[in-house]
């Protein structure tokens, strides 16, 4: 019998089962500390092949769809796919940020992730566009693609908050600043990322692939940071 009253045959039990519980716990952060470092690098990469293989010009314009459709094709999946990269990012950096600030952490995190989801979902509406292109008259394709894109719906449930990833990047990337896990040159970086896209919407993709450029060689050293981070300090 144990001081605290319990027999040492259920206490070794005990013993046992907690020490399975922390195996397993330290498999799931392993995997998790993975999952959060290779996306701070891929998100960035796949962000910049689809603005590599995007078609020319600004406008969803009928002609410039049919003239090159693989292009949009090929361009909406990637950027599809980098937009679903992002969930994993923002929750990594929040994950960073949780035993100093925890509160900050679970609403960034949150609003960056659901972020994420809804520009995800927007891409969806290039293939639309696409097969307007190829089934109407040019006035009627754009005519269509105007109406949706003015329903209240769009605007105020998927356009609008798709943009508040941003928002929520800057805002991590600020405290992880504060707290030392960015330097502020990996800030400004991420922050000229971002806003360079939508400072060079009229000129061609590779002028708008310095923002994802940037936006790497400010997230890769974190990435690669959190993959040799001993899982002790990922699990504070």
């Amino acid at each position: 019998m144990a001081r605290d009253g319990t027999p040492w045959r259920l206490r070794g039990r005990m013993t046992i089962i907690d020490s399975r519980r922390e195996a397993v716990g330290d498999v799931g952060y392993g995997a998790w500390r993975v999952v959060a470092g290779l996306a701070l690098v891929a998100w960035p990469l796949l962000h910049l092949a689809g603005f590599l293989t995007s078609p020319p010009g600004e406008t969803h314009e009928p002609d410039l769809y049919r003239e090159h459709a693989a292009l949009v094709q090929v361009s909406a999946v990637i950027l599809h796919y980098s937009a679903i990269l992002i969930v994993p990012v923002v929750l990594a950096l929040a994950h960073l940020l949780r035993a100093r600030m925890p509160r900050l952490a679970v609403v960034a995190g949150l609003v960056g992730a659901l972020a994420a989801v809804n520009g995800s979902a927007l891409l969806l509406t290039d293939f639309y566009d696409l097969a307007l292109a190829h089934s109407l008259p040019d006035a009627q394709a754009v005519a269509v693609t105007e109406l949706a894109n003015g329903y209240p719906g769009v605007l105020y449930g998927f356009l609008l908050p798709a943009f508040l990833v941003h928002p929520a990047l800057i805002v991590l990337a600020v405290a992880l600043t504060r707290t030392g896990d960015l330097r502020w040159w990996q800030l400004t970086l991420l922050v000229a990322g971002l806003v360079i896209p939508f400072l060079t919407t009229g000129q061609a993709p590779v002028v708008q692939s310095v923002g994802p450029v940037l936006i790497l060689a400010a997230l890769a050293p974190l990435g690669l940071r959190v993959l040799r981070m001993p899982p002790e300090r990922w699990r504070i």
